[in-house]
């Protein structure tokens, strides 16, 4: 009998997900459930389970945050998410599998049938998950999500100018003049983006080095973007945005 614990701060989804893995497999015991990703580290280390079934993102810390701060990683991770475009940051950390929301139960029955199979069996698994995330994270370097009151937009990396903190909040703004207020963090935003093309070049501002117009190195340097906005550079920033920009002053 395998462990397993679920984290998802949805906790009609966690009695759901937890139903659903009691309907289709009895190898599989839930030993604990948590909707408070603050608490979910020392549960799982308290608890040693064999896997774990993690939600992506939630308030305080995403599902990433939580596995960064463990001190070892043990277990299988399922990570369970409403977002595709995560999909090759999870094989970064060895997933065995990636369920999105709403799971099918066919899926579901294919993850628990597959964690169950012999050890000896894993590297094999591992190398066709390997592929199947590659396939799903196909587009993440091309377009980014936007969560709306009712769905989703997205948009081209190439459109985004520049990225400004608001609080708990983000302020994207695109080509065309048009700002989107968004209910995620920059540091959200700015792991959600994997081009190289962007650059956290202040706490607050996280800018697309290609719609860059003109430098100036007066009163601690800033950037002036292609909507016509002056972006501060950090002192802490500032060398290795010049290394970057290729510029030499010296």
């Amino acid at each position: 009998m395998k462990k397993a614990i679920l984290i998802d701060d949805e906790p009609n989804s966690l009695d759901i997900l937890e139903y659903e893995i009691n309907q289709v497999n009895k190898n599989i015991e839930v030993i604990a459930k948590c909707s408070d990703a603050r608490k979910a580290v020392q549960l799982i280390e308290e608890k040693q389970p064999d896997i774990l079934f993690l939600d992506i993102e939630m308030p305080w810390f995403s599902g990433f945050e939580i596995l960064d701060q463990l001190s070892k990683i043990n277990f299988q991770i399922i990570f369970v998410t409403a977002y595709d475009q995560y999909a090759i940051r999870a094989f970064k950390y060895y997933a065995f599998d990636y369920l999105l929301k709403p799971i099918s139960k066919k899926s579901l029955i294919e993850t628990l049938d597959r964690i169950s199979e012999r050890p000896e069996k894993f590297a094999e698994l591992e190398l066709r998950n390997i592929l199947k995330l590659l396939k799903k994270g196909a587009l993440e370097d091309d377009k980014i999500a936007v969560p709306t009151l009712e769905g989703f937009e997205f948009y081209s990396l190439e459109n985004i100018i520049r990225c400004q903190a608001d609080s708990n909040y983000t302020k994207i703004f695109v080509t065309g003049g048009k700002t989107i207020l968004v209910s995620k963090t920059l540091k959200n935003i700015e792991e959600r983006i994997s081009s190289s093309h962007f650059f956290r070049i202040h706490q607050s501002h996280l800018i697309n080095l290609k719609h860059i117009v003109s430098y100036s190195k007066a009163d601690g340097g800033d950037v002036k973007m292609s909507d016509n906005y002056s972006v501060p550079i950090s002192r802490l920033k500032r060398n290795e945005f010049l290394e970057k920009m290729n510029l030499d002053f010296s």
